[in-house]
């Protein structure tokens, strides 16, 4: 992840982890901090959260938050297993992390306090969880959908679409956009009200990447196969003749 001018990398591992900014200019290491020899995949990401920038990351049997200044820790957590794919999540000074493998959790961290709000014994274990409007939207890695409050952990519905998944789903506008990994699209609206399906469609045999949005464009990478050739595709869905809206 980019900060400032930093380039900040996750590294781990079983042989020894370990987390260091770059200096983007250069690539001279800023700072490294040691991290447990464990197997773990999860992307550090930082927030301004409890008054503060915080890079927070999970995976080796814990939630942490460091100065991405300094790399010294804020905070740590218990939770949520050894092995977690998914970024870390937020609503307001709330954070919320997913795993994974071996064992199984969601956990809502205050980021300004470092304490445990809630948790529960439900995983995504590649998937990242997905924040909206109050409320937290998980398409787990066997294709059941769920709404949690995001507040309080309460489950408000779920719902099995079937697949199963890689890739992260998305908001566009008012609505999810999930992929599985047979190249199956399924749209449904994020409301805590309940699910509501508002469309499908097939891209590809093959689909792990999360799909990407800029501007008003879609962008999604699959792969198609005929026999045993096996051949990816960038799909852009959009208007063709709408304009395309710059970002500021």
């Amino acid at each position: 992840t980019i900060y400032k001018g930093l380039l900040i990398v996750a590294a781990d591992n079983p042989g020894g982890g370990w987390l260091a900014a770059l200096n983007r200019d250069t690539g001279e290491t800023v700072w490294l901090k040691k991290r447990p020899a464990i197997a773990t995949y999860a992307s550090p990401i930082v927030f301004d959260v409890g008054g503060r920038d915080q890079l927070i990351i999970a995976g080796c049997d814990q939630v942490v938050s460091y100065d991405p200044n300094t790399g010294e820790q804020i905070w740590s957590v218990d939770g949520t297993t050894e092995a977690c794919v998914g970024t870390v999540v937020r609503y307001g000074d709330l954070v919320y992390a997913t795993g994974g493998y071996p064992g199984q959790e969601t956990i809502c961290i205050d980021a300004g306090t470092g304490k445990v709000v809630w948790r529960n014994d439900k995983k995504s274990y590649v998937p990242s969880l997905l924040q909206y409007d109050g409320y937290l939207y998980v398409v787990d890695d066997s294709g059941i959908a769920i709404c949690w409050n995001a507040e309080t952990g309460e489950e408000q519905w779920k719902q099995r679409i079937g697949g199963n998944f890689s890739a992260s789903p998305i908001l566009v506008g008012k609505n999810i956009i999930a992929i599985d990994e047979s190249g199956k699209a399924t749209v449904f609206k994020a409301d805590p009200q309940g699910f509501e399906r508002v469309a499908e469609q097939q891209l590809g045999d093959e689909a792990f990447a999360t799909p990407s949005v800029s501007a008003n464009r879609l962008y999604l990478r699959v792969a198609q196969r005929d026999g045993d050739m096996r051949q990816e595709v960038l799909y852009c869905i959009g208007r063709p003749d709408a304009e395309v809206i710059q970002a500021e």
